[in-house]
């Protein structure tokens, strides 16, 4: 019977949750979904002064809403300081360590002196020298380190709290992982840790590490290139089945190199194994184009709801539910996020357009527009139903009673309407503006000519 696999994620809540750190958790949560094995979180939370709850909990909420559910319950590294302690003394009493005085910092560096704290002695392992440590890694493949470029570990601190190399060593034991994926930065500590593990007579895990992410200019990821928390990503109106599927190519492909791919497909063609060992590039571009082919997919219905979110009240003020998912319908292959409704459908939504002043002085300047646009205000006004159809018929028999090409009139209504030069078909905007809010911005562009 083949072994189960079990993997985890093990983030610090000392800040929030970001693209390398959702994919590496998103490639453990796949690798197990794709085995049938088991997902593990575990929290590192030993670093008292840094760790919050606020990071945890936008920690567990941003892996909710990408949909990496967790087996079990996750595990917290703060409650289990008696078994790091004891797993310590263990390899004192086998005269594998030593204990060592130690002193006790503040976050500012400065030295606690005892009568404000109890210093105890921290515990260090004697790291054997003219060892040839190999690292049989599914990613990068063999990787071998001399156990003389590594210096004595300290296991235990001088505060009472383990290290991370010897923590996550018994930690990944206890809750039997038999695989650990993680970026590749953690490369120099794999070499420290599978000395714990031999010494503490623990099976070793395979391991694979996950190249960088870089920016398009293929230095670090910075927030110039993305580098950004998946909470803002989620504010801005990214959909986080778009985000799973770009983040799921950061260093992977499918076989046959299709990029829209659905969650079920992903699991089932993904292997850690067929990760790539060079780093990958993060293209804000290409998760906008991604994430605006999700969107063109959604029913009108599921959309509408989706803005809705995005939209204070006073920008649904006098917009019913039919009017407002034909607004969405208008929009939808025109935004890449949820958050760019409001900006580009921004006139239908409240009145306080701001012309550019250029725009408008190009506009007055044309041979007769103030006659043409009065006379297209009045044709207009005399309709009863405001449609599609009626205002089109109204502006084509103006245009040609005037000898003029319709985009003579058409042009100069759009910048009226919308303050913008380009944007949905005209008749669309007269009959979701409605009748009155386009007589009245025509009325106030045609008082403004001189």
């Amino acid at each position: 019977m083949e072994e189960e696999i079990r993997v985890r994620f093990a983030p610090s809540p000392t800040g929030y949750l970001h693209i390398g750190s959702a994919r590496t958790a998103l490639f453990n949560w796949l690798y197990a979904r794709h085995t049938g094995g088991k997902f593990i979180l575990r929290i590192e939370d030993t670093d008292p002064e840094r760790s919050k709850e606020e990071f945890l909990d936008e920690i567990l909420d941003s892996l909710r809403w990408l949909g990496l559910g967790w087996d079990g319950e996750p595990v917290f590294q703060s409650k289990r300081l008696d078994v790091y302690r004891e797993f310590a003394n263990q390899l004192l009493r086998k005269g594998l360590a030593y204990e060592a005085e130690g002193e006790i910092r503040d976050k500012e560096g400065n030295v606690i002196k005892d009568s404000e704290r109890i210093i105890q002695k921290a515990i260090i392992f004697k790291v054997p020298q003219g060892r040839t440590i190999t690292i049989s890694d599914l990613v990068h493949g063999k990787i071998e380190v001399d156990s003389s470029t590594i210096k004595d570990q300290v296991m235990i601190k001088s505060d009472g709290f383990p290290t991370y190399n010897f923590a996550c060593v018994i930690d990944d034991a206890d809750l039997g992982i038999t695989c650990v994926i993680r970026g590749d930065d953690h490369i120099s500590n794999t070499p420290k840790q599978i000395l714990f593990y031999e010494a503490l007579g623990f099976k070793v895990p395979e391991f694979a590490h996950v190249p960088l992410i870089l920016g398009k200019d293929r230095s670090r990821m910075s927030k110039r290139h993305g580098a950004i928390s998946i909470k803002e990503y989620r504010q801005a109106g990214y959909l986080p089945e778009a985000l799973v599927n770009f983040i799921t190519l950061l260093g992977w492909a499918p076989r046959d190199n299709k990029e829209i791919m659905s969650i079920d497909n992903i699991i089932k063609e993904f292997d850690i194994k067929n990760v790539k060992s060079v780093n990958t590039i993060f293209d804000i571009d290409k998760l906008n184009w991604m994430n605006s082919e999700y969107i063109r997919v959604l029913d009108i219905d599921t959309l509408a709801s989706l803005i809705k979110e995005f939209l204070d009240k006073k920008d649904l003020a006098g917009l019913d539910e039919v009017n407002l998912k034909k607004l969405v319908r208008l929009f939808t292959v025109r935004i890449k996020t949820l958050g760019e409704f409001k900006q580009e459908a921004g006139y239908f939504l409240n009145d306080d357009l701001n012309y550019d002043a250029g725009q408008l002085e190009k506009l007055t300047q044309k041979p007769n527009i103030k006659e043409h646009l009065t006379k297209f205000r009045d044709a207009l006004s005399g309709l009863n139903e405001f449609t599609f159809s009626n205002t089109e018929a109204v502006l084509r028999n103006l245009a040609k009673n005037l000898n003029i090409p319709a985009g003579e009139l058409i042009h100069p209504s759009r910048f009226i309407l919308t303050g913008r030069t380009v944007g949905p078909g005209i008749f669309d905007i007269f009959e979701l503006l409605g009748k009155e809010k386009v007589l009245k911005r025509f009325e106030a562009v045609i008082r403004s000519f001189y």
